[in-house]
This record gives structure tokens, sequence and C-alpha cells, in this order.
């Protein structure tokens, strides 16, 4: 009773807290050279996000998302990121470079010399990623062994640290494993045919967490190869080396096969191809071509461009057959870290922390507007029995285990959560044995929906961002002349493949799109670009601030010759920009979520937020996110009873802050593709509907 009645006064006491993805971000110290440029090394920690990156780091997110590519499309734990280092940071001086010579030898007991740590000589394109792959020792450890040394320099000899060998005692009927770097405890079981309860059950250490170099035990009937080994090509299957400014369209072509067939052939294969990336390709005749796989309109980063609403083949809409007088039992699963408010503060009110130290708060809106959209189904005559767990924040997994154990999940109709990466892994694992429907609120990996199909991922990928954009804007402007423009040749380069591809596919001419690299093209190139007897919109994906203001007061000057429909990033709303331009220009932006604060159910939350909690809901505090994804599925219970998941595609519901549209995955879960379009009216912001 005690930690209840002192988190309801941090509730009331507070009302705005840090953002709830963001996490404080701890400069690297080490910095490598790469092309003549020096780059900080830095591995992305769970709930980092671009922009907290780049606020520790002094640089902007573009500066990143250049260097990054793969960052484009979100971050994941444990990715590495070269952050381009500012003019004017510490360099050790070429002639200081510290060597590192071999540790002295060591007695062992036996009076014997141990073996000395192996050194390594640094080579070209040698950095510390690339020594912990080739030597399978963690970076930190590899860093500890070297002090005083920040940047590798060609030449130099640095301490390789023997891995200490551990050895635990033969147990019948089972195999040990040594756990990698960057491996978990989810990934293991996948591949050794496990489940994350059995490998608990036989490893009761697990329950504090995976650590690399940890020796575990699996069945010994369990065996898989590890994704690590390099399969043995079957003879129906040649490899290709993917070259630059290769797409799977191109490499079809090459040599005569359908992309489903080379998806197949490839299960691994993520969103974005990389150079010297090795493909197996079918060798037509000779190997099985998909018989299940419907062969897409186009193809764009791995995903399938189908038109909008368009059903797969044989598919028959589902209709409402609710409402259903059940009583549902749903689990939300927050990290309210109660531990941290189970005292209350009577000092001096003047030495109260911030909200912000207080973490028990940083998904206490998400949690209110839950609870609301509980409220709201219950007046409707829904029967809810809704379970409330404070789950793990971080990479801890102690109350996550100790929930499953407990076995209270298993009674569930729908989870919730949980908002971490590796205690989500852990549950939707569970949830696939048990198949309960499981809801990721805040995600964009797209593999948490890859083979689970009972994973439904909330946040759209940019993918679906920007193909869902396209549609919106094609079906707004079918007559239009549309021309995408970008700063270089790199800059958004993936963004803008999937809006040419998907804007080919929807607009009967194809002539109608139209790509100005400005860099090479400059306002030349735009002014050739554009069409004198029919309305131009010009897609201007870029984020350079000194570009922006500039080439947007060249077109307000030209509006006159040319009907202009300008498309720009919602990060432009946040610099300095004529307003006056972007009203003048018709300026539309796209973003996942949206909230219409002229929308009657907007004001009916916002009041009852108000009333109920004494605070304002915020649209970064998580406030709509809770409320529409909860409203979201209660419905859908309700309405299409506990098999919902296989009508997802069918259900809906007037949300406040997105339209939910969902897309099912090859043989996995669901992910939201919905996207809204608004623009600038009478200055406004004004969804397109």
């Amino acid at each position: 009773m005690k930690r209840i009645f002192a988190f309801l006064l941090l509730v009331l006491a507070f009302s705005i807290a840090s953002e709830a993805q963001e996490i404080a971000v701890r400069k690297s110290t080490v910095i490598e050279t790469y092309k003549g440029q020096r780059y900080y090394i830095h591995f992305v920690e769970q709930g980092q996000t671009l922009h907290s990156i780049a606020k520790a780091y002094g640089v902007t997110v573009d500066e990143i998302r250049k260097v990054n590519t793969d960052a484009r499309d979100g971050l994941r734990p444990e990715q590495l990121l070269m952050i381009p280092a500012v003019s004017g940071e510490p360099e050790v001086p070429k002639e200081t470079v510290p060597v590192v010579k071999p540790l002295p030898a060591a007695e062992t007991a036996s009076g014997s010399e141990a073996h000395l740590p192996p050194t390594h000589t640094v080579l070209p394109k040698d950095t510390w990623y690339a020594l912990s792959r080739q030597y399978k020792v963690p970076v930190t450890e590899i860093i500890e062994a070297n002090p005083g040394i920040d940047t590798l320099k060609i030449g130099m000899s640095v301490v390789i640290p023997i891995p200490a060998v551990v050895t635990v005692p033969e147990r019948p009927g089972m195999r040990t494993h040594t756990v990698e770097p960057g491996e978990t405890l989810y990934g293991i079981a996948r591949f050794n045919n496990v489940t994350i309860d059995d490998l608990t059950r036989i490893n009761p250490q697990l329950s504090e967490g995976l650590k690399a170099g940890q020796v575990i035990y699996l069945p010994d009937g369990a065996f898989k190869p590890s994704v690590q080994q390099k399969p043995k090509l079957p003879e129906e299957y040649i490899e290709h080396s993917v070259e630059r400014r290769e797409t799977l369209y191109s490499i079809s072509r090459l040599y005569g096969v359908g992309i489903p067939e080379i998806l197949n052939a490839n299960p691994e294969l993520e969103g974005t191809l990389r150079k010297n990336q090795v493909l197996r390709i079918p060798v037509p005749g000779r190997s099985k071509p998909s018989e299940s796989s419907k062969g897409p309109d186009s193809l764009v980063l791995g995903r399938e461009v189908y038109s909008e609403a368009v059903l797969p083949a044989g598919r028959v809409p589902c209709l409402p057959s609710g409402p259903y007088t059940k009583e549902y039992k749903i689990a939300l699963l927050v990290p309210f870290q109660l531990e941290e408010a189970d005292t209350i503060y009577t000092g001096d009110p003047s030495r109260l922390k911030l909200p912000s130290a207080y973490s028990s708060l940083d998904f206490i809106q998400f949690y209110e507007g839950a609870l609301i959209a509980a409220d709201q189904m219950a007046a409707k005559g829904m029967r809810i029995k809704l379970h409330v767990f404070d789950a793990d924040a971080g990479d801890a997994l102690h109350k996550t285990h100790g929930l499953i154990n407990s076995g209270e999940l298993k009674k569930m109709d729908l989870i919730i959560g949980p908002l971490y990466a590796r205690s989500f892994e852990t549950v939707s694992d569970y949830a696939l044995t048990h198949k309960i429907p499981i809801v990721n609120p805040l995600s964009q990996r797209r593999e948490i929906v890859r083979d689970n199909p009972m994973v439904v991922k909330i946040q759209a990928s940019g993918w679906s961002r920007y193909n869902g954009a396209a549609t919106v804007l094609a079906d707004s402007f079918p007559n239009a002349n549309f021309v995408i423009m970008r700063r270089n040749e790199t800059e958004n380069s993936s963004m803008a493949e999937v809006f040419l591809a998907s804007l080919r596919k929807q607009l009967d001419d194809t002539t109608q799109v139209k790509e100005v690299i400005y860099s090479r093209d400059h306002d030349a190139g735009i002014n050739r670009s554009f069409a004198a007897n029919r309305s131009n919109v010009l897609l201007m994906l870029t984020n350079d601030k000194a570009l922006i203001p500039a080439l947007l007061r060249r077109l307000n000057e030209i509006r006159d010759t040319y009907r202009i429909t300008i498309v720009g990033l919602p990060e432009w709303e946040d610099m300095e920009v004529d307003m006056n331009y972007l009203h003048n220009l018709n300026a539309h932006f796209f973003t996942n979520w949206f909230v219409d604060y002229g929308n009657p159910a907007t004001v009916d939350f916002i009041t009852a937020f108000r009333e109920r909690f004494t605070g304002e809901p915020e649209l970064t505090r998580l406030a709509y996110l809770g409320f529409d994804v909860t409203k979201f599925f209660l419905s859908a219970l309700y309405n299409y009873g506990s098999g919902f998941m296989n009508c997802l595609p069918d259900v809906r519901e007037n949300s406040l802050s997105t339209d939910f549209r969902f897309y099912q995955e090859n043989g996995g879960g669901y992910e939201n593709t919905g996207v809204t379009v608004y623009r600038l009216n009478n200055y406004r912001r004004e969804a397109l509907r």
C-alpha cells in the first residue's frame, strides 16, 4: 500500500517528464579514422534516439544519417554508429602515439610461465569493432586491455585479451554453449529448437540475464547450426555478390529469376541490400519456385509495394460479429520502476528533484491514456479485467522471467507491451507458444514480426511511411507532375527510392514522376522538370538548413509561372523557415502521428485527461498512443472476438493520432502502415482524408 500511495503522489505532483524513448547518452572515447575523416565509434543502447545521440556529440541528425545509411529507418540496440568528430576534437599526436607492448609473463601456481596475451598489428581499415569480430572478444575488453589508446593507427600494436576458459561439469543428455557477444536468449532458443522457458529451467542463472562468455546447457538432441556458420551452398543455387546500386529487381532481371524466389532463398535478407552482400540465387529450372508467394506489383528495399486497399488474392474481408459479452483479460506491461518510488520525501520542497529524475514517470502518460480508453470501452458495455504489471526497463529481465514463471500471462486474451526490446523478445516468444496476441507500441524494428504471427507492431517503418505517403499524394494529386528532389546522391536515397517506385506504380503515366539531384542539376534542373500545363508536386527530401530557406524563396518567386505544391519533411517546422513561403507554396508534410485538436473526440479526451489526472496529455509523452492502442485492440476484441487477429486489416476504429492500417508480413505478424499527410491551411495543420 505504501508503494502505491507514494506512486500516486508522484503522478499528481509532476506533469512534465523527459521524452519517453530517450535515455542519457554517454559519449564514446573511441575515435577512428576512415577515408581521412575522424569518427567516434558509438554502440547504440536501448532507448537512445538519433536526436539524443546527435545532441551528445554536438552534430546534427542528418550528419549521422549521411554516414550511417542503415540508421535511416530507426536504431536497434548494439547497432554501431560512426559519429563525425567535430573539428577541434583532441587527437593523440603522431609522435606520441603509444605502442602497447605485451604484458609481462605471469607465474602460474606450478611455477611455469603463463602464455602471453597475443598482440595484433593494426592494418588499414582495422577498427575496434573489426578486432572484436575477428577475435570474438567484446570491444570494451579490448579497449580496457590497451589503456592510453583512443584511436587506432596503422602499424600500432594492440593487445588482444585472451577470453577466460570457463568449464562446467558434464550433464547427461546436455551439451554446452558459450554465449558470444551480441547473442540473445531469444535468438539462442530460436536457433536451437527450444523454448525460453526450457532454457531458464535448465539454466536457472539466466534469470539474472545473459552475458557474453557465459557457458550454458542445451538439450543434446536440439542442435541446430548457428546462423554464424555459413551453410553449404546447395547445388541448385549460385552466389551473387551485390554491387553498388544494385537492387533486387536488377538482380532478378540479370539471372532471370523472380524476386519472390530470391527472397525465399535468402530468408535472412534485411530491408536494404549492401555492397558485397552475398545472395543465394536459385538456378532457373533446378530450384522449386515459390508456390505461395504472390508476385508484388513492385519491390523496394525488400518490401512489396501494393496499391492501398488491394486485398491478397482469395481473402474475404471480415465483418464485425459482436459485440461479445465475454470478460476479456488484458495485460498491460509498463516499466513503472516502482522500486525507485517506494518512499515519500518530506524535506525542503526547494530541494525536490525535477520530474525528469523520476524514471517511474517516463511512461505514465501512456498508462493514463490506456486507462481512459478502457473506461470508454467499459461504458459501451465491454467487460474488461485490466492486469497492470511493472515491467523491466533497459536490458533487465528478472521481472519478465518472474512474470512468465508465475503463469499469470497464460490467462490473458491480449498483451500490450513490454516497451523495451529485450523483455519484449522474451514475452513475444511466450505469447507465440500460448497463441496470445501481443502488441509492441514503440519498436520500429521489422524483425519483431518475423516468424511470429501473434505480434502486432504499431510504429510504422520508414518503408511504410514513405509508401503510405506516396499513396495519399497520388490519390490527392492524380494528374500532377511529381518531382522528387534531394541535395545529393547519398541523402535520403532509401526514402527517394520508395517514393519513386510507389508513385510510378500508382500513376497511369510514369513520365509524371521525375528525379532531381540538386548538387548536379541546381535550380535549372528543377525548372526543367516542372510542367507549365499541370500542377507540380515537388517532394523536397532534404533537411539542409542552408538550402531549404534559399530554395523556398526562389520557388516563391516563380509560383506565378508554375502551380507548385511542395512536400517537406516534418523536421522543417523546427527550422527557421519563412511561414509565408510555406503557405504560398501549399506546403504538405507526412508523419506517423498527427493530432487534430479540432476533432470533438480529441477535445473529449483532453477534457477527461485533465479532470482525471490534473495534467495535459502530450503527444511526445505517449498519452495519445496509450489511448489509441488500447482503444483499438479492445474494440477489436469487443466486435470481432478472440480471433480478431485474422481480421486485423479490416478493423476500423476512429483513433486520435493515427489511422491504423495493418499489413501482414509473409508468415509473420502485423505492421501498422498508417501515415498522415497534412498541409498548412490558414496557418493551421489540416490532415488530408
